[in-house]
Order: structure tokens, then sequence, then C-alpha cells
């Protein structure tokens, strides 16, 4: 399988369980890293994110008050989620 496409299904799958809670990047990294095996590396991780941000399945969000960045569906990405299982 393509890392990349495993990576952005986990992703996908993780934030869905979060039912719209905002998770920090660091966590979902860390999440991804492992859950996702082999173990992928952070460059994979990221393209991953960035791809899904792209198309419009994720949304970053950096906070207010300290700039950390934060990932949730959208509404596209959850109806993506939920067929993936």
């Amino acid at each position: 399988m393509n890392p990349i496409s495993d990576l952005k299904r986990f992703v996908l799958r993780a934030l869905l369980r979060l039912d719209g809670i905002p998770w920090p990047d660091a966590l979902l990294d860390d999440a991804a890293r492992q859950g996702v095996l082999p173990r992928p590396l952070q460059s994979d991780i990221n393209q991953a994110k960035r791809e899904l941000e792209q198309a419009g399945y994720v949304q970053a969000d950096p906070d207010d008050l300290d700039g950390m960045l934060t990932w949730t569906l959208t509404e596209k990405g959850r109806h993506k989620a939920k067929q993936l299982g």
C-alpha cells in the first residue's frame, strides 16, 4: 500500500472518532506514528495532512492564545470518514 493513502485513512478515521473535538497537531502526529505500520516518516504524515486539507477533508486552525495548530474534519471529511468505517 501507499503510505500516504494509509495515513490519510488513519487521519480521517481518528478525527471522526473525536466527534468534532479539535485535535492538536502534535498529538495527531504521535497517533499516526503509533497507529500506522510500518512507522511513517514525519514528512509522509505532513504530506498526508496537507493533501487532506487541500482536498477539503480536514481543516487546520491555529489557536488564538498560543498559536498551536488543531485539526478537525469538514463535512466532506466526515462523510468520507464514515464511508471508511
